[in-house]
């Protein structure tokens, strides 16, 4: 046995006639096979090679050689397929500062895989590579493996540090903070109970230690200071960021009041850190509900402003068909008369326009006559100008008004000219003007010259 693995050495026995070099090749390749996994500087080296890899961003290849320092090898059944169990990883087997160093870089990697870019980790993993890792974080699958392939299934073995990059990185990436919730308390329960193993014992006295088993920290894991800030830390992840998550407000005030690990000082800024975070959220929901209040107003005052213009629309139509019915029908005086019959001309139309003066009269054939058009006289020089004097007085009376309404149109409009002249100074953009106004005449000439040529055949 060395370093936490068992090694199993087959020899000759002293009175078999079998000498010592005719045993299976096999059997000496699978134990050295077995000895060179679990040395330890396979661990270390592996531990630096992934952080040479993580540090530029070769993430494929990151995962690839931190994975199998800390998953399971699975083991052939019976029938020769691969099943579930298998030799512990290396890493059940390490150091204490190198297990905590080991799955601190693999729960950093896992994150840095799920934060990329979805074409760029379909491009580096493969679509089912990835969502298999996505589903691992983010359903919880990755605390079981981490328990079982690093600890032996003993929940209250794993360390603290590791324990709080497991939550933070639930917390981070999983839908629902219930499993992180059940998965604290169970270490928090663990840590607090002591376990009574007799399967380990009698397995220590057969001369079989188990790689992974270790013992529980008495005491509630807080012999020592740096354990005391890591439960400190713990605490302050389970009560004041998954707790409120789950709305377990109340039950995380309890949890602080009768905590053993955190003394009156702690203790009060924990409950004022929580009260604040409580207080933010009951804003946050408030702000929330009013902003849906405020859209829900809006839209009803959008839809009630577009059924009055609907309304409006209608109620304009239905006058207009009305006034032209009713103008068509006073104009003509008579009704519209079946085919090849009579036309009988209306009584109130008669009653409203006497013969007397200049009327509408009936023809002898009983349809109205026309009135006649008077030519007016054609308009003359003078007139004309004085017309057209008349609408720039007009103009000028209209821009006096606007001036005096918004004199600040003056100066935008005096600014806009400025601009214009200073652009129209510079001889290139003169020129650019020049061209494009030739371009332009020549296009127009060149379709007025086809128009005439379609004309002409």
């Amino acid at each position: 046995m060395s370093n936490g693995s068992v090694t199993t050495v087959i020899g000759p026995a002293a009175d078999s006639p079998i000498p010592a070099n005719a045993l299976p090749s096999s059997v000496s390749s699978v134990s050295s096979a077995s000895s060179w996994r679990h040395e330890p500087w396979r661990t270390s080296h592996a531990y630096k090679q992934t952080s040479t890899l993580f540090l530029t961003r070769r993430l494929a290849e990151a995962l690839s050689t931190i994975e199998p320092i800390v998953t399971r090898e699975p083991s052939p059944d019976e029938h020769g397929a691969e099943g579930v169990g298998g030799e512990a990883p290396p890493i059940a087997s390490a150091s204490r500062t190198s297990r905590i160093k080991v799955w601190s870089l693999y729960l950093t990697l896992l994150d840095a895989i799920i934060n990329l870019d979805p074409d760029e980790g379909r491009s580096m993993f493969g679509s089912r590579r990835r969502r298999e890792l996505i589903s691992k974080v983010r359903e919880g699958g990755i605390w079981e493996e981490v328990v079982r392939d690093g600890y032996g299934g003993v929940e209250g073995s794993v360390d603290v540090e590791v324990v709080i990059n497991l939550a933070t990185l639930l917390l981070s990436h999983a839908p629902s903070q219930t499993l992180n919730q059940q998965r604290l308390e169970n270490y928090l329960s663990a840590l607090a109970t002591p376990e009574l193993d007799v399967s380990a014992r009698l397995q220590s006295e057969d001369g079989r230690t188990s790689a992974h088993r270790r013992p529980t920290a008495h005491g509630g894991g807080t012999d020592t200071p740096r354990d005391l800030d890591s439960r400190i830390k713990l605490l302050e992840l389970y009560t004041l960021h998954v707790l409120p998550r789950n709305e377990e407000w109340e039950y995380a005030r309890e949890f602080i009041g009768v905590s053993e690990v955190l003394d009156d000082e702690r203790r009060e800024a924990f409950l004022q850190m929580l009260g604040s975070l409580c207080e933010a959220e009951q804003q946050s929901a408030q702000a929330l509900a009013e902003l849906a209040r405020e859209q829900d107003a809006q839209l009803a005052r959008e839809k009630k402003a577009a059924a009055a213009a609907r309304d409006a629309e209608t109620v304009r139509v239905e006058s207009q068909t009305s006034h032209r019915r009713t103008g068509s029908e006073t104009d003509y005086g008579i009704e519209s008369a079946p085919p090849g019959g009579p036309a009988r001309a209306k009584p109130k139309a008669a009653a409203a326009h006497p013969a007397a003066g200049g009327g509408t009269r009936l023809s002898p054939t009983g349809t109205a006559a026309a009135p006649k058009k008077t030519k007016s006289p054609p308009a003359t020089l003078y007139r004309r100008a004085a017309v057209a004097m008349a609408n720039w007085q007009e103009v000028l009376a209209a821009m006096a008004r606007s001036l005096k309404t918004n004199p600040l149109a003056l100066l935008r409009m005096l600014a806009f000219l400025a601009g214009l002249l200073a652009v129209l100074s510079r001889p290139d953009v003169r020129e650019r003007v020049r061209r494009v106004a030739g371009a332009g005449w020549a296009k127009v000439r060149g379709t007025v010259g086809m128009g005439v040529k379609v004309s002409y055949i």
